[in-house]
């Protein structure tokens, strides 16, 4: 299609600038992340197992592909194995996850060089461009993913990429700008399941692109001809846009099927987010926020609020400059609204734990929209005191979130790690991988990676764990002395462990076939793991 407005070309200095934007971005946020994983000892358990399951495919006891796991989509974990390569000459990329905290960190800085581009392509002046971007990037809420080695850093950036494509093509209508937006959210699914309603609400947002902002190409035809001229329009818009990450959907279906025998494992696996959930069901809390479509439709709307200021900040910009009533501004609703509609049907589901982090996907979708907004309205001191100024209410109202941990208590654990339950789990699980080496070096040892992953990366040997991810895993479970098994390490519940869930009593009352060896807790005793080694006796049928 042929492009109604070319983009702005970018001067050197524009591009200097925004290599500048990347590398201080990228090197303040790694150096904030090093600093507390490494110097500080914390780290988000998430950003561990992501850590953990790159490292399983280089460095456990049976490294194939597949160790990567199947619960979670593997590209962040994919990203982490290219950084793990070096593992070998510095251990603490995988001990203190910092193979997690430099993919975050580059990718952080990459979202900032994004941004500042587009600005320019869209062309706003460099001194809004550049505020835009240090209120985004310096926002503490979202700094603070490029820091913590979470998969929200580079869902962000994707999420943010596959926005402003999409806006592009609505500017230009030049369909590169739909390629690059369907490859972008393949990426983000990769990243997160999260990105699948988008996808949805992108489909929903061509349709209206199509009928009603692009208009008739062909006035003097028929009604019914442009309709089916519309409606062929939408349906090769659709392909181009939607075919990457409904492919890729499949590609992991079939992945899942093929090598774990149940197409939808990542989905009701007993490792699955939906497993995990169930223990909200004994929340008195959550038990009612599932129970009532009204009380979750509230707390999805509350939280989505603190991340609103922007979209606001557009529809004040819409008002005063007569654009408001225009089908741009439905474009960005649905897709802003997919995200705290996602989290609504998971609750409804009772399989969310609603982190406020869930729902701060809508405002990358939102800013990502900013240089397309503003490019349409006259660049004055007033609609840019609107704009800004929503984006310092943002850093204000997140700011405030992340220091309160009633509101954010999954992000306020960063600022209380020392006072926190987390770090004491981490050094309790450093304290066992040091004594397994110390004392165990050549023996084999059956635990469950899912609740030992901490343990198995701080270790100098481990290859000795047989984990979830080998072949043979599920038949040491069964028989622990047919399959050469020496120890057995599992934790106190309700920690998930298969082991403890094949065998029930193991942990309290021991087995005929495995003797209490030692016990590992923390000085609060609110963490244990225990240590039985296998007799080498006749196998019995405990716990099944």
């Amino acid at each position: 299609m042929i492009s109604q407005s070319p983009p702005h070309q970018q001067t050197r200095a524009d591009k200097l600038l925004a290599w500048m934007l990347f590398v201080f971005i990228s090197l303040t946020a790694f150096a904030v992340g090093f600093y507390i994983s490494y110097t500080q000892g914390y780290m988000h358990s998430d950003s561990v197992s992501r850590v953990a399951n790159a490292f399983y495919v280089l460095y456990s006891r049976d490294p194939h592909l597949g160790a990567i796991g199947f619960v979670w989509t593997p590209l962040p974990s994919l990203l982490d194995l290219v950084v793990l390569l070096l593992y070998p000459l510095f251990p603490a990329l995988a001990s203190h996850a910092l193979a997690a905290v430099v993919v975050s960190s580059i990718f952080s800085g990459l979202a900032a060089a994004l941004l500042y581009k587009t600005g320019i392509r869209f062309g706003l002046p460099r001194w809004l461009t550049l505020s835009i971007v240090i209120l985004y990037s310096l926002n503490p809420f979202i700094f603070l993913f490029g820091v913590n080695g979470l998969s929200d850093s580079p869902y962000l950036y994707f999420l943010l990429y596959a926005m402003i494509q999409f806006t592009d093509w609505m500017e230009r209508r030049d369909s590169t700008g739909l390629v690059k937006a369907g490859f972008a959210l393949a990426l983000a699914f990769w990243t997160r399941y999260e990105a699948v309603p988008v996808g949805f609400a992108m489909a929903c947002a061509v349709f209206v692109v199509i009928w009603f902002i692009f208009g008739h190409a062909h006035p003097e035809e028929s009604r019914k001809l442009q309709y089916k001229r519309k409606y062929h329009h939408i349906e090769a818009t659709w392909i181009l846009l939607l075919l990457p990450v409904v492919f890729s959907g499949l590609i992991w279906i079939f992945f899942n099927y093929t090598i774990m025998h149940n197409p939808l494992y990542f989905l009701n696996s007993e490792y699955s987010n939906v497993a995990q959930s169930d223990s909200l069901k004994a929340d008195a809390n959550f038990e009612k926020i599932f129970n009532s479509p009204i009380l979750a439709l509230w707390l999805c709307i509350k939280k989505t609020a603190w991340f609103s200021a922007p979209l606001i900040g557009v529809i004040l910009l819409g008002l005063m400059n007569k654009r408001l009533f225009k089908w741009d501004i439905v474009v960005l609703v649905l897709v802003f609204c997919s995200i705290p509609a996602l989290q609504f049907l998971l609750l409804l589901n009772s399989s969310s734990f609603a982190w406020f982090r869930y729902f701060m996907y809508v405002y990358p979708i939102t800013v990502a929209w900013l240089p397309y907004e503003l490019s349409k309205v006259k660049i004055n001191f007033r609609n840019c005191a609107v704009v800004l100024t929503s984006l310092v209410v943002t850093v204000g109202l997140l700011t405030y979130a992340l220091t309160n941990p009633l509101i954010a208590p999954d992000e306020n654990t960063f600022l209380t790690y020392k006072q926190g339950r987390h770090i004491k789990s981490i050094q309790l699980d450093r304290s066992v991988a040091k004594w397994l080496d110390e004392n165990l070096k050549n023996d084999t040892i059956l635990t469950d990676s899912a609740a030992s992953f901490m343990i198995i990366v701080n270790s100098k040997y481990p290859k000795r764990f047989m984990i979830t991810s080998d072949y043979d895993f599920r038949d040491a479970v069964t028989d622990p002395k047919g399959n050469g098994i020496d120890y057995i390490l599992i934790p106190r519940l309700p920690v998930y462990s298969t082991i403890n869930k094949t065998y029930p009593n193991l942990f309290e009352h021991g087995s005929e076939f495995a003797t209490f060896y030692r016990s590992f807790e923390d000085p609060m005793h609110r963490y244990e793991w225990r240590l039985y080694k296998v007799v080498k006796g006749e196998q019995t049928d405990e716990g099944h």
